[in-house]
């Protein structure tokens, strides 16, 4: 059953700089995919709904838990910052489509492996219980939340309907919590990708790689944001024009540079300047942080902290200026492992024998891949971003059995030298009795 949510990020603090506004900042980038749509199976149909938490969060008034927020947005900047934003390129992620993914798969992991991820997702106190009652009531309190704005955040578990590992309670807390399709990995990737192309509007046509055997394949979760606002005062098109924008070595670019004079939340700081542009009633907003001219971008984005970001964001007064933005299209896709690792999440990793994913599937699982990619789009009148990730789990490592071994024909032996390595005899034994 699909299940298909709109719901509008919190406009408060680094959460709208996380999603949007850090999208133009550096590190290595790739294209998205093909537009064309791939020829596999089509995702699997469904109605739309809210998840069952949610709608129960809603018709409680379940209120937002901070810690929630705190901890998304901590993880978002940890690993803004560990791919090496502003060093060599533009990077743009969707940090809540990650988060959501990898807070799913958490609720499958156990033991050392869960210890390990809690800590990269920033998680604290809350356990899988808590965490799935947080998102559900942040879920709920975003949902509908501007008319002129619109953000779908959609899951899905892709498995071997026939016959999978994957438990059952991680299936229905996948779709109880977070409303996921489920669909088969029979098709994949065609079917995987074809359903984020829908989800995306076709801002991201392919995500998982087709150079993958998915028939071993355990499982895979999928998460996607679509995003589409317009500006509160759009800027008027006639004023857009060419001018150049200098990069970190020096040289100069030409840019399609927007204008627009009013209004605007703003504040200068020691050594940046900082303007919110409000989408459609102001609920959410591109927060866009400029550092002084002459200051190193990319020591200026890894000296960053969620406090300093916050409290920046608390210091905006409302002021009338002027303001240039570049018309831009960025697009970067990455695969995580690397980063994550160094955030402290290696345990979960294939080849890993260590990774305990007991409350997922019931052979041994280990996390094979999770990708990520992201497109937006800036203009005159607004934003479009789509973001998505995706997590595919495999067998991992299966315990040595117990053996009985029977010297009972011939066989070589050797006396070592453990600390060295060194041989001080070897033998071949063919025949015991023979003296």
């Amino acid at each position: 059953m699909e299940q298909r949510n709109r719901m509008a990020r919190m406009g408060t603090a680094a959460g709208v700089l996380m999603a949007a506004a850090l999208s133009g900042c550096g590190g290595s980038s790739m294209n998205a995919g093909s537009m064309t749509s791939p020829s596999n199976p089509s995702p699997p149909a469904g109605t739309s709904g809210t998840p069952p938490a949610v709608a129960q969060a809603m018709d409680a008034g379940t209120p937002v838990s901070p810690a929630i927020v705190t901890a998304d947005n901590t993880f978002a900047l940890n690993l803004f910052q560990n791919l090496d934003a502003g060093a060599t390129g533009n990077v743009a992620i969707a940090p809540i489509s990650i988060a959501m993914a990898l807070q799913i798969l958490y609720n499958g992991a156990a033991g050392t492996t869960q210890q390990a991820m809690a800590q990269t997702l920033q998680l604290g106190a809350m356990n899988a219980q808590a965490l799935n009652d947080a998102n559900a009531a942040l879920q709920g309190s975003l949902m509908n939340a501007d008319p002129n704005v619109q953000i779908t955040i959609a899951n899905s578990l892709w498995l071997h309907l026939s016959s999978t590992p994957v438990l059952p309670a991680f299936t229905s807390m996948d779709e109880t919590y977070y409303g996921a399709t489920v669909g088969d990995l029979s098709g994949a990737p065609g079917n995987v990708n074809a359903w984020v192309d829908t989800e995306t509007n076709g801002l991201i046509t392919q995500i998982l790689p087709t150079n993958v055997n998915y028939a071993s394949v355990t499982a895979v979760i999928a998460n996607v944001i679509y995003f589409k606002g317009q500006w509160t005062t759009a800027f008027d098109p006639a004023q857009t024009q060419s001018a150049p924008f200098t990069l970190a070595d020096g040289t100069a670019v030409s840019a399609e540079m927007m204008h627009e004079t009013g209004k605007f939340d703003y504040l200068a700081g020691a050594n940046f300047q900082a303007v919110r542009l409000p989408y459609g009633q102001g609920r959410l907003s591109l927060l866009v942080i400029l550092p002084n001219a002459g200051v190193d971008f990319a020591g200026f984005v890894s000296s960053l902290t969620i406090d300093g970001l916050n409290g920046w964001v608390s210091g905006l007064q409302t002021g009338t200026g002027s303001v240039g933005l570049p018309r831009f299209t960025a697009t970067y896709g990455i695969s995580l492992p690397p980063a994550l690792t160094t955030l402290g999440m290696g345990v979960a990793f294939c080849p890993s024998n260590e990774a305990n994913f007991s409350a997922l599937a019931t052979q041994p699982t280990c996390v094979s891949d999770i990708e990520h990619k992201t497109v937006v789009q800036v203009d005159e009148s607004g934003t479009v971003a789509a973001g998505g990730t995706t997590i595919t789990v495999g067998p991992g490592a299966v315990a040595a059995p117990a053996f009985t071994l029977t010297m009972d024909h011939p066989f070589l032996y050797a006396i070592l030298d453990d600390q060295t390595g060194e041989w001080l005899f070897i033998g071949a034994m063919a025949n015991p009795a023979a003296g």
